[in-house]
């Protein structure tokens, strides 16, 4: 599943809205410290990396695709830094 599909669907089950699209900032749709909360421990359970709680109360870095970015990015240094078995 595509890391902003996963970030929608999260976000739309735990705030308890619809509509949430790539430009949609946390705040927006009433996002909040206790929210919050569960929309990490989700992203966690799902990806196995969860990204600084500040960015979803930065104005400019907020946005469900730049989350998802920023999701992304620490996947990858996750697995870039996984040992190597063997």
């Amino acid at each position: 599943m595509k890391t902003e599909t996963m970030l929608i669907q999260i976000l739309e089950s735990v705030i308890g809205v619809k509509k949430v699209t790539g430009d949609t900032r946390f705040l927006d749709i009433g996002g909040n410290s206790l929210n919050l909360v569960e929309v990490l421990k989700q992203i966690k359970a799902k990806t196995g990396v969860a990204p600084s709680p500040r960015l979803f109360f930065d104005k400019t870095r907020s946005t469900v695709t730049a989350l998802s970015a920023e999701i992304d990015a620490l996947r990858e240094l996750s697995n870039a830094a996984a040992p190597v078995a063997g």
